[in-house]
């Protein structure tokens, strides 16, 4: 080989050694970037998935929230129905009582009794009011106090008395009664409702 040939190669070889070796620090560049790049988009593709994850929780939560409200409600609204139908049967049936007892003949000698305790209570001067329906009484009553009118407020039957001279009233109408024995019934009937 000539010399101008072994110089030739020597070059060729240099050159080729240099490219090799400059490929090598281009290949190591690129990969410490690409690893760098990963690591990076990795890091913020776990932070979306933490906020992506988040936010659905988020939704679900509410969403379970709003559910759970619903149903709660609609428990409740079930529950204040099934109440007020068990009241009303139990209400109906103390109002049919009522009318019974004041169709009887013993509803007579009550309203005789009542405007006597009445009476005494509040004074000789006492004026009894009756429904207008038991307005066929008044004669009976009447020698018990001074004197006997109707009152259209009065439902159900029973009555009041009011003396004018020392300001006392007196309510013993079975409106009044009834009146005490729903606040009673709820007291103690255990159904009433409460939140919780």
């Amino acid at each position: 080989m000539t010399n101008n040939a072994k110089k030739a190669a020597k070059f060729v070889s240099t050159i080729t050694a240099e490219a090799d070796a400059r490929c090598e620090r281009i290949k190591k560049g690129t990969d410490k970037f690409i690893d760098y790049e990963l690591k990076r988009v990795r890091k913020a593709a776990k932070l979306n998935a933490k906020a992506v994850a988040k936010l659905e929780v988020s939704k679900l939560s509410e969403q379970s929230n709003t559910d759970l409200y619903k149903s709660r409600s609609e428990m409740m609204m079930q529950i204040f129905s099934k109440r007020d139908e068990i009241s009303n049967r139990v209400f109906d049936k103390v109002r049919q009582g009522i009318i019974s007892f004041t169709g009887s003949d013993s509803y007579q000698a009550f309203l005789e009794k009542s405007v006597k305790n009445i009476v005494a209570a509040l004074g000789e001067d006492t004026i009894i009011f009756i429904r207008p329906e038991d307005e066929k009484f008044a004669k009976a009553l009447a020698p018990f106090c001074k004197g006997v009118e109707t009152d259209k407020e009065i439902v159900f039957g029973g009555c009041k008395g009011v003396n004018n001279t020392n300001s006392l009233r007196a309510d013993d109408t079975l409106d009044a009664r009834f009146s005490e024995q729903k606040k009673e019934f709820y007291a103690t009937s255990g159904l009433s409702i409460t939140g919780g």
